[in-house]
């Protein structure tokens, strides 16, 4: 018989409860949850507690984030208050409150499907139950064998620990992943650059036979594990298990409504002087379709307030007005106000202005076409600014890495040579300036803010890194010319060894890349960088 429940959370178990509430209403159930339903125009908290009274069932979703929070102990108490039965979905076991000693609960650290199953049963069949647990450690099948492949790309990884980088991300992985808190967009990055970077330590540092048949074992069994383990990773299983920080973003599929001439509303749109770029893109989009802008928000019909890192709240009661937040850029919200309704994620891109415009004059569809579940706290870039972060990232562990690395390889020739302290003292100089340039240029990209944060900063960034890179690249195969007491370079062709090559190779490489990358994604990469005019 159809049912209807009350889903109480809180914002860390935010991806849990989304692929819950899809489940739910996939089997006929009508479900109550914040951002799904609560409507602009009427005070929330009459809507959430009239979403108690008429629930047949309150869904406590069971974690340590949520045990602490006011809200959640507010939707509880009300559903105690009116005696309503109450389900405890265990999301970690932690202590509970004694008013729970005799609630029903449901385990759902284990297998989802099963989990739901047996939830489906349960609203149509109460039981008694002992105490739900509140403590121990459980997990599905998918987390286990994410655990064991992540332990394998650890062992395989150890030929690329030079680069810093992969044993920082991959060595706690195991770890993290049990724990539900790593971070999925760098340990996908560290992932995807795995099997290369066991190639190119295979073809410039290998000078020893005796190593190539390990390091080709590792490339072989890292071009394997490397998808499987980014396939687990992104399931809905792991998804369901993991928190905010560690769980795939779950985009608005694409959707382009057959409307060309919607009905015409009148918007506002809120905004920081530094997204002003963003702001005219979105307004021009809309008013090409009709829909007239207006100066107060008092006035529309719509408002619109776009997220990002210079801007986290809104001056627009929701409450009062029909407000769709805009989410451009990562940013920790923490307005309840904002967290209460569901968010249209913009942050890769303004993919879907078009579809924006057409479905305005209807909400309801607007949010079932792109709104996605408030989560905060990911860290998603336009396209083009995470490949540019991931060069930057990768340039300056291996400005690092290989200088310590080419270093110890001629360590006992070099120290013989009379300039060596000179050497060793202008290298190091170097270092310290290419790492600071990268830190600073890398820091103005991602956050969009300071002196850094412009396109012409960032260009200035990556070709200063490259001038130094040549200078640096240039002495140091004079001083290894010396110590080897050679004249010229080998001629062969051989590059295996040649660890002072490494760095403008891939520099080079990575900034033609990048260069084809920008030409598809211009609009993004302007957008981007804050606009510095006055409001």
């Amino acid at each position: 018989m159809p049912h209807s429940v009350f889903i109480s959370y809180s914002r860390r178990e935010a991806p849990f409860v989304d692929v819950l509430l899809d489940a739910l209403e996939d089997k006929g159930i009508q479900v109550w949850v914040d951002y799904h339903c609560l409507v602009p125009g009427k005070a929330w908290l009459d809507q959430i507690f009239s979403g108690i009274d008429a629930a047949e069932v309150l869904l406590l979703v069971v974690s340590k984030a949520s045990m602490a929070s006011k809200n959640v102990e507010l939707e509880y108490a009300q559903a105690l208050e009116k005696k309503k039965r109450i389900i405890l979905i265990i999301f970690e076991a932690v202590p509970l409150p004694a008013a729970f000693g005799s609630c029903e609960w449901l385990d759902f650290r284990g297998p989802f499907k099963q989990s739901l199953n047996a939830l489906l049963v349960r609203l149509d069949k109460p039981v008694k139950q002992p105490p739900a647990p509140q403590k121990g450690f459980r997990a599905p099948g998918v987390v286990w064998l994410s655990f064991i492949l992540s332990l394998c790309a650890v062992v395989i990884s150890i030929p690329g620990w030079w680069t810093l980088f992969l044993p920082i991300v991959l060595v706690p992985l195991p770890v993290r992943i049990l724990t539900r808190n790593f971070h999925y967009y760098r340990t996908r990055f560290a992932l995807l650059t795995l099997p290369l970077v066991i190639f190119l330590s295979w073809a410039f540092f290998s000078t020893y036979a005796v190593l190539d048949l390990p390091m080709m074992l590792c490339l072989i069994a890292g071009i394997f594990l490397t998808p499987a383990l980014l396939i687990l990773l992104n399931s809905r299983g792991m998804r369901i298990w993991s928190k905010p920080i560690a769980s795939a973003p779950q985009f608005a599929n694409p959707y382009y409504p057959e409307i060309r001439n919607p009905e015409p509303v009148p918007f506002f749109i809120e905004h920081a002087v530094q997204d002003t770029k963003y702001a005219n893109a979105v307004a021009k989009q809309l008013t090409r379709f009709g829909h007239p802008q207006v100066e107060d928000a008092r006035e529309a019909q719509a408002s619109l307030v776009l997220l990002s890192h210079f801007k986290d709240s809104t001056t627009i009661n929701p409450e009062e007005h029909a407000l769709y937040p805009i989410v451009i850029q990562d940013a920790k919200i923490t307005d309840e106000r904002i967290l209460r309704i569901q968010w249209i994620d913009f942050r890769r891109g303004l993919r879907q202005l078009d579809s924006l415009a057409k479905l305005l004059p209807q909400p309801a569809k607007l949010l079932k076409a792109l709104g996605v579940a408030p989560i905060s706290e990911q860290a998603v870039y336009p396209r083009i600014i995470q490949m540019l972060d991931y060069y930057l990232v990768l340039l300056g562990f291996f400005s690092l890495s290989a200088w310590l690395v080419s270093l110890a390889e001629q360590w006992r020739a070099l120290v013989q040579l009379p300039a060596f302290p000179l050497f060793v003292a202008a290298s190091t100089l170097l270092l310290i300036l290419t790492m600071t340039i990268i830190v600073q240029t890398r820091r103005g990209l991602i956050s969009r803010e300071g002196r850094f944060a412009s396109l012409g900063a960032l260009i200035a960034g990556i070709l200063g890194i490259g001038v130094i890179g040549v200078v640096q690249t240039f002495f140091s195969i004079r001083m290894f010319m010396a110590a080897s007491g050679l004249d010229q370079i080998d001629s062969r062709g051989d590059v295996r060894g040649m660890v002072i090559i490494f760095m403008p190779f891939c520099y080079l490489l990575g900034l033609m890349l990048l260069f084809l990358f920008a030409l598809f994604n211009f609009r993004d990469l302007m957008r981007w960088f804050p606009y510095r005019g006055k409001a």
